[in-house]
């Protein structure tokens, strides 16, 4: 799950105390342990800043790393002034590890959630799956269905409508792509239009109706989490197909 802002936040401001922390306290070992050392140190400081919240965590963290080493360790002390051109590099490098760092720390966290949403899109469409091959009854598959895109979709509701689509609202089609003109980008996605969607419920050219998505404000959702719920819908057409006395709820 990522992590919201308020925890990204927090992690900075603790990298950022930790990195000034870690300065002012190698002050008293500076001259055995040498400027070159000291700025290994906050490397470490700044990886670790970056690793475990990111970008945010990494800049905030490799920026005071960077100002804190220039503070307290090059000459003259105890000011922003550098005499050193060396000095200067190493306090470009600490700015850009942090940038480099958590960039990459990023990406990686970005990855490993979507192998997890992947893998647990695929326990949904085998649960439903599942469910159809039981012969379970038609009204639970529907209401399993449902449940299933609402949660992964992260939507308000979803509603099976009687008819096809009418044009009333965006058509998500097989592919997963929802056909509007302009497509806003939120955290986790695209966000869903505010009227909603349309997802047409078939089975051999037989067409079951719609599922209205009905979106939560603010909420992203991917091309994959889109593909999962035109299989969804896919597995509940092969089941009407079959129960024909189930009825649409509009």
């Amino acid at each position: 799950m990522e992590r919201d802002r308020t925890t990204v936040r927090g992690l900075a401001a603790a990298g950022v105390l930790a990195a000034i922390a870690v300065a002012a306290l190698l002050v008293g070992v500076r001259g055995p342990l040498g400027s070159a050392n000291v700025a290994l140190v906050l490397a470490l400081v700044v990886t670790a800043a970056a690793a475990s919240g990111g970008r945010l965590p990494g800049v905030a963290t490799g920026v005071a790393a960077a100002i804190s080493f220039n503070f307290f360790h090059t000459r003259p002390y105890n000011s922003l002034r550098v005499q050193d051109s060396k000095d200067i590099v190493t306090v470009l490098l600490l700015a850009a590890m942090g940038v480099v760092v958590g960039e990459i720390a990023r990406r990686w966290n970005e990855s490993q959630e979507a192998a997890r949403r992947s893998s647990r899109e695929l326990e949904r469409l085998a649960d439903v799956a599942a469910m159809a091959a039981a012969g379970a009854p038609a009204h639970e598959v529907l209401a399993r269905v449902q449940e299933e895109i609402a949660e992964d979709l992260h939507l308000a509701d979803v509603i099976l409508l009687p008819s096809e689509p009418d044009g009333s609202r965006p058509v998500l089609d097989h592919r997963g792509v929802v056909d509007q003109q302009v497509h806003r980008y939120v955290p986790g996605g695209f966000a869903v239009p505010e009227t909603g969607v349309d997802l047409e419920v078939t089975y051999r050219g037989r067409s079951f109706g719609r599922l209205v998505l009905v979106p939560l404000p603010g909420v992203g959702v991917s091309r994959a989490q889109y593909r999962s719920a035109v299989a969804m819908a896919e597995q509940l057409g092969a089941v009407l197909a079959d129960h024909p006395d189930v009825r649409p709820q509009g």
